[in-house]
């Protein structure tokens, strides 16, 4: 009862200015921003034997017009997951399994450089996540990044470059250790 209740208290303040479908929600989902959501069907969040299950969140955010993040039909995401779209978009395959706390982002939000971090434009660029990808726990998907489809990206890897498709990649920056 008390999770439906923490679904429904979330779910009346999504700010998206453009949702598409209706994922199924065993967990509390935030969407902002003023670009386009879209869940293709039986698109899930939330697992109750998993961390964050009843004092987290998930987040996604298409944050400018323009913005996108989609996911695919049938893809599962586990508790207090994040994606953040600043306008070049994320796409989220079908089948996919996102472990507790994975991030996922197509900017760098800030110029990395000290004096232009106030206001210059951040780097960004669109993120491909194939179909039957699994990110483990606390997996991290930066900006130009396409995972490939069947891959696994394993817990608290930081993905800074293409996966190939059906490689297991770990480690800080992920690294292939099978291909």
């Amino acid at each position: 009862m008390i999770q439906r209740l923490r679904i429904a208290w979330f779910k009346r303040r999504w700010t998206c200015a453009q949702i598409e479908g209706e994922p199924q929600l065993s967990a509390p989902l935030m969407l902002a921003g003023q670009g386009q959501i879209s869940f293709g069907a039986q698109v899930t969040f939330g697992w109750e034997l998993s961390p964050g299950f009843l004092s987290g969140y998930s987040y996604v955010e298409a944050r400018h017009p323009g913005a996108e993040v989609s996911f695919g039909d049938g893809t599962f995401l586990n508790n207090c997951v994040t994606l953040v779209s600043e306008g070049p978009g994320i796409s989220v395959g079908r089948g996919c399994l996102f472990g507790p706390g994975v991030h996922v982002y197509d900017s760098d939000f800030h110029a990395l450089e000290v004096a232009d971090r106030r206001g210059a434009p951040a780097a960004m660029a669109r993120v491909e996540i194939g179909e039957n990808v699994f990110l483990g726990t606390n997996a991290i998907v930066l900006k130009g990044v396409t995972v490939g489809a069947g891959s696994v990206v394993g817990a608290g890897a930081v993905v800074v470059e293409d996966v190939p498709p059906g490689a297991i990649v770990a480690g800080n920056p992920a690294q292939v250790v099978r291909g």
